[in-house]
């Protein structure tokens, strides 16, 4: 039995003393099910996106009706302006034969993850730290690729994107992947390249010297740039050592000969 859900993510803000309302569609491709739904807190696990759900309840102001598939919410005039992460969890089940002694139950999960700001005036602090940007200090660059890794921190009051880059020796550009990230976490970046998600790395087998890479990055709409650099140092050894030990061997070979003939 296979779920799916729309929207899959809701990302909004609200005035308190607002109200906002939200249709949901569910699809099952399997038997006739019976949903329920519920929902809870979570909490992010660890630093690669992950989540948790908790057993903390929301408040009373944010509704789910069933029948109709609604969230409502509509936070009262002295709502705190903090964010809220919620998962919207829907549940099926398929119903049992009676008439089958060797029925079972089987059921599936899915959810909707909600991203809500309560702000009076939109008007919300937004800042962020970086944690780690780094690369190695020296590399094959026959063998492997330089990997880098990037890990950004939410030091403010409200989730949000990165929105940036690393520009390598002033040249290549590889774009961040525009990773949420919330308040008081930490999160591993990764990039995006033809908007596919990829590791950040830069891949060039006969890249020889100093290369120096920055990174550059704002967060949503705020003007304030981030910036942060390393230097790595590139030289093909595998490759050099291969084509010495030819040149040697070939040397070797041309002194062998000369030494057959002379004797």
């Amino acid at each position: 039995m296979k779920l799916s859900i729309s929207p899959p993510i809701l990302e909004l803000m609200i005035q308190p003393g607002k109200t906002v309302k939200q249709t949901y569609a569910i699809s099952s491709y399997g038997n006739n099910t019976n949903l329920t739904s519920k929902l809870v807190y979570f909490v992010a696990d660890g630093n690669w996106g992950n989540i948790s759900l908790t057993d903390s309840k929301v408040p009373d102001w944010i509704s789910f009706d069933q029948k109709s598939l609604t969230l409502t919410i509509s936070p009262p005039e002295n709502a705190e302006e903090v964010d809220h992460f919620m998962t919207l969890v829907f549940t099926t089940e398929s119903p049992i034969d009676l008439t089958n002694q060797n029925s079972t139950s089987i059921s599936s999960q899915i959810g909707s993850n909600i991203l809500l700001t309560i702000s009076k005036d939109g008007n919300i602090k937004k800042s962020a730290e970086i944690i780690e940007f780094s690369a190695p200090k020296i590399v094959d660059s026959f063998l492997s690729p330089i990997r880098y890794s990037l890990t950004l921190a939410n030091t403010g009051n409200s989730y949000w994107k990165p929105n940036g880059k690393i520009i390598i020796n002033n040249d290549k550009i590889i774009k961040l992947a525009p990773f949420n990230v919330l308040s008081n976490y930490k999160r591993n970046i990764s990039c995006l390249e033809d908007e596919n998600l990829v590791d950040c790395k830069l891949q060039n087998k006969f890249v020889i010297g100093k290369i120096t890479s920055k990174l550059e990055f704002s967060i949503d709409t705020d003007p304030k740039i981030y910036k942060a650099e390393t230097v790595t140092y590139a030289f093909p050894f595998i490759l050099t050592f291969v084509l010495l030990l030819l040149l040697i061997i070939y040397k070797f070979r041309g002194i062998l000969k000369i030494w057959r003939k002379r004797k």
